[in-house]
């Protein structure tokens, strides 16, 4: 088991072969992140504020298929997609997020 301690304190062990997963997950939201910001980025406020209570809620519900992978087809990618999505909406806020080692950060 290799031993990965991210900068929040929490930590996880995971097996080596699943850290391809985790360099995949970092590498589809460096990409995704930007684009979902360049779709957003029209959206008022309150827009933002309903969809991002969607994404957080879907997150919530499905993180466990983000973690494992969902069995079922397309749940894995729907529950990253909304990831995504979440914080590009975060990046509007003062001081962006960071997430996983990225920081996203939106100036209207």
């Amino acid at each position: 088991m290799q031993e990965n301690r991210p900068r929040a304190g929490a930590w996880i062990e995971t097996k080596l072969e699943d850290t391809t997963s985790w360099s995949l997950l970092h590498t589809f939201l460096s990409f995704a992140v930007p684009l979902w910001i360049d779709h957003i980025r029209s959206w008022d406020e309150k827009q933002r504020y309903e969809r991002a209570k969607i994404c957080a809620q879907k997150v919530a519900e499905h993180g466990d298929d983000i973690q494992f992978r969902s069995k079922k087809k397309g749940e894995t990618a729907k529950a990253v997609n909304h990831l995504a999505e979440g914080l590009a909406i975060l990046s509007f806020q003062p001081g962006g997020v960071s997430f996983f080692g990225l920081k996203f950060e939106t100036k209207e």
